[in-house]
C-alpha cells in the first residue's frame, strides 16, 4: 500500500504541467469550419461519457483503425492496446485464442460484451474468438481495471464491449484475399436505412487454409545407445537439450465463417428497438504427420550415449478433428420518459463444441488410430433493466437489475476412428451442470463543482449452481446444490486539474464465480487425475488505481500513465497429492502495474502511438 500511494504522489507531481494549446492552430481551424468529435464511451459507466471522462482507464478501437491495421480477428484488434495480450499462437487455426487483461490469465477474468450481451460461455467462461465476425464492428471500447459495481461476475481485469454497426444510409462492401498456404477470404456486407426510421445489416465472412506444420514432435533425452540418424535437439528454457525432435504432426489446416445481421427501429425520436444476431462456425483438423528418421517408429540417436525412444502415435496425439458453432441472439430497448432514460435487453448465448483426440494404442497410426470424441453443449440466457435518473443539474443516478442463467453438459463417446465423428458409442463419461444468478446494482454520478466529479457505486449479486453431476452415465455422482453472493463497491473520482490535464483514481471489488467447468469436470491424463471440486467459492479482487491523461497541442498528442495494485483472494488452482491435482480456494496474490500510453493525431483520419 505504501508503494502505491507512494505512486499516485508521483503521478501528481510529474503530470500535474499546463497543459500545452497551439492558439494560432486553434484559430486557422476555426477558420476552416473544422469541427473535432469527442470520442465517447457507454461501456465505463453504462451512459455515454466523453473518454477523458471517464472515472477508469479506456482504450477505444474504432472502425477506422480495424480498416487500417487490415485486422482479420477480433482478438488481433486487441493485441495492441496498452494492458491486453492477445494471445494467439498459430493464427486461424488456433482454436484456444485467449486475452488477458491486465495480466490476468484467460477470457475468464474479462467479461467480454457484444452489444452489451455477454459472450463468455457456461463451461469455462471463454468464448471461440474466430467465430466473430470483424466487419460489422463499429468499434470496441475496453474498459481496464475491477468492474463487478456494474457489470458483476467475470469483471475482475475489466470489460470488452464489441459494438456493432447501424447503418445511417445504403452502405455495401466486398472483399476477398488469398495468400500463402491456400489461405483465402472473403468478406462481404450490405446495410442500408429505410424511412428514416428502420435500419438493416447483414454480413458474411468465411476464411480457410490449408495451414502448415505448427507442432513438432519432440521425444524426451534419455541414456543410452540410439539406432536412427535424424531430427534435432531441442533446449529447456534454460538452454539444456532435453528433448529431440524426430518430427512434426503435420499441417494443421483451418476453416471459419459467420453470418451476422442487426435491424433496429426508431420507434420515436428518443426510442428505438435493435436486434443483432451472429452465427458463427469454426473447424480445424491436421494433414497427415512427418518423420524426420525415415520411419515412426525407432530409437533415435540423440548424443553421444543418447537416445530418444519414439512410437507411431507421438505423430498424432491431440491432433484430432475440432469444431466450434455458436448462435448469439439479443434484443435491446431503450426509451428516454421525460428526463428520465430507460434501457433493457434481453439475449442468449448457445454454443456447440466437439473435438476428437486418438485413444489408440503406441502403434496406432494416422490411418487406423480409433479415438475419443468430446461434445460440450452450452446455452446461457440475459437480461438486464437499468434506469439512469438525472438528479438535478450535477446529479445522475443509475439503477439496475439483471438476471443469468447457464447450463453446461459435456459427454466422452469412443469413436472408431480418431479423424471423424462418427460411429460414436453411447457416452462413457458425463459432467455438466447449472447456474444462476440475479443482481441489483446503484451508481451515484455527483459533480462536486465544474472541475471534480465523484462516482460511487456497488452491486450486489446472488449466485447459485445446481444440477450438477459427475461420472459414468447411470452410475455418476450428484453433487448438492451452493449459494453464494457478493457486494462489489466501487469509488472513483475524476479531476480537471487543468483544462488539458485529468487525474483519475479509483479502488473497486470484483469477483469471478467458478465455472462449470472447474465445479464439475474431472478427466484423466496418463496417470494423473484433475479433480473438479463442486464446493469453490469465487475469486476476489481489490483494484486501487489512479493515473493521469495529459493532452498536448491542441489535444492532437495524448499522454496517459496509470498504475494500479490488485490484492487477490481465493484463487483457484490445482493442489498436487500423489497422483491427484484437485482444484482449491487456497491463493492469494498481489500485482502492481503501470501502464503508459502515447497517441499522436498526425492527420484527421491517421493516429499513431
Amino acid at each position: 500500500m505504501k508503494r502505491f500511494v507512494l505512486l499516485i504522489c508521483l503521478l501528481g507531481l510529474i503530470f500535474s504541467i499546463p497543459g500545452l494549446a497551439l492558439a494560432e492552430e486553434k484559430e486557422k481551424e476555426a477558420e476552416k469550419g473544422i469541427i473535432k468529435l469527442k470520442e465517447i464511451v457507454v461501456t465505463a459507466t453504462k451512459t455515454e461519457k466523453k473518454v477523458e471522462d471517464a472515472p477508469c482507464s479506456v482504450t477505444i478501437v474504432s472502425r477506422e483503425e480495424i480498416e487500417r491495421r487490415n485486422i482479420k480477428t477480433v482478438d488481433e484488434a486487441l493485441s495492441e492496446i496498452t494492458g491486453v495480450f492477445a494471445k494467439r499462437n498459430k493464427g486461424l487455426m488456433d482454436s484456444t485464442s485467449s486475452i488477458r487483461l491486465r495480466g490476468f490469465n484467460g477470457d475468464q477474468y474479462t467479461l467480454i460484451l457484444l452489444d452489451g450481451q455477454p459472450l463468455n460461455d457456461a463451461y469455462t467462461g471463454g468464448l471461440e474468438w474466430g467465430m466473430l465476425p470483424v466487419e460489422n464492428i463499429e468499434r470496441i471500447e475496453v474498459i481496464r481495471g475491477a468492474a463487478s459495481a456494474l457489470y458483476g461476475g467475470n469483471a475482475m481485469g475489466g470489460v470488452i464491449n464489441i459494438i456493432t454497426k447501424t447503418p445511417e444510409k445504403l452502405e455495401a462492401g466486398a472483399t476477398a484475399g488469398y495468400g500463402t498456404h491456400d489461405t483465402r477470404r472473403y468478406r462481404f456486407s450490405v446495410g442500408d436505412r429505410f424511412a428514416d426510421k428502420f435500419s438493416l445489416r447483414i454480413g458474411y465472412e468465411e476464411e480457410s487454409t490449408d495451414g502448415y506444420e505448427t507442432t513438432p514432435v519432440a521425444q524426451t533425452i534419455t541414456a543410452g545407445a540410439g539406432t536412427v540418424s535424424g531430427g534435432y535437439a531441442m533446449d529447456d528454457k534454460y538452454g539444456n537439450p532435453t528433448k529431440w525432435v524426430v518430427g512434426d504432426k503435420g499441417e494443421n489446416r483451418a476453416e471459419k465463417s459467420s453470418i451476422d445481421a442487426k435491424a433496429t427501429f426508431d420507434f420515436s425520436d428518443t426510442g428505438s428497438l435493435a436486434f443483432t444476431t451472429i452465427s458463427g462456425r469454426h473447424e480445424y483438423d491436421y494433414g497427415p504427420p512427418n518423420t524426420y528418421m525415415g520411419t515412426f517408429s525407432g530409437s533415435a540417436i540423440a548424443g553421444t550415449n543418447k537416445k530418444a525412444t519414439f512410437y507411431p502415435n507421438n505423430f498424432i496425439d491431440y491432433t484430432g478433428i475440432g469444431k466450434n458453432k455458436t448462435d448469439v441472439y439479443t434484443l435491446s430497448f431503450k426509451e428516454l420518459f421525460g428526463p428520465v432514460q430507460l434501457n433493457a435487453q434481453i439475449g442468449t448465448v448457445k454454443t456447440d463444441d466437439r473435438y476428437t483426440t486418438e485413444s489408440g494404442g503406441s502403434t496406432k497410426t494416422y490411418d487406423d488410430s480409433p479415438g475419443t470424441l468430446k461434445i460440450t453443449d452450452n446455452e446461457s440466457w440475459f437480461s438486464e433493466v437499468h434506469t439512469d435518473i438525472p438528479l438535478g443539474e450535477s446529479h445522475l443516478l443509475t439503477l439496475g437489475a439483471s438476471f443469468r442463467t447457464d447450463k453446461s453438459d459435456t459427454n466422452d463417446y469412443d469413436v472408431p476412428y480418431y479423424r471423424s465423428y462418427a460411429g460414436k458409442s453411447d457416452s462413457t463419461f458425463y459432467s455438466g451442470g447449472k447456474s444462476r444468478t440475479w443482481a441489483l446494482f446503484v451508481q451515484d454520478e455527483l459533480d462536486v463543482r465544474e472541475d471534480l466529479t465523484l462516482y460511487v457505486g456497488g452491486r450486489y449479486d446472488a449466485w447459485k449452481v445446481y444440477d450438477g453431476a459427475s461420472g459414468v452415465p447411470g452410475s455418476e455422482t450428484k453433487y448438492d446444490s451452493n449459494t453464494e453472493s457478493e457486494f462489489s463497491p466501487k469509488a472513483s473520482v475524476v479531476w480537471k486539474a487543468l483544462p488539458d490535464t485529468t487525474l483519475k483514481a479509483s479502488v473497486g471489488h470484483a469477483f469471478r464465480p467458478p465455472n462449470l467447468y472447474e465445479l464439475y469436470r474431472t478427466w484423466i491424463s496418463g496417470v494423473t487425475t484433475y479433480q473438479s471440486n463442486p464446493n469453490l467459492k469465487p475469486e476476489t479482487v481489490w483494484t486501487y488505481e489512479a493515473g493521469v491523461d495529459q493532452y498536448f497541442f491542441d489535444k492532437k498528442t495524448k499522454l496517459s500513465l496509470t498504475g494500479y495494485q490488485n490484492d487477490i483472494d481465493d484463487l483457484i488452482y490445482y493442489k498436487t497429492v500423489g497422483a491427484t491435482k484437485t482444484r482449491t480456494n487456497a491463493g492469494k496474490a498481489r500485482t502492481y502495474g503501470l501502464e503508459f500510453e502515447i497517441s499522436q493525431q498526425i492527420t484527421n483520419w491517421l493516429t499513431t502511438w
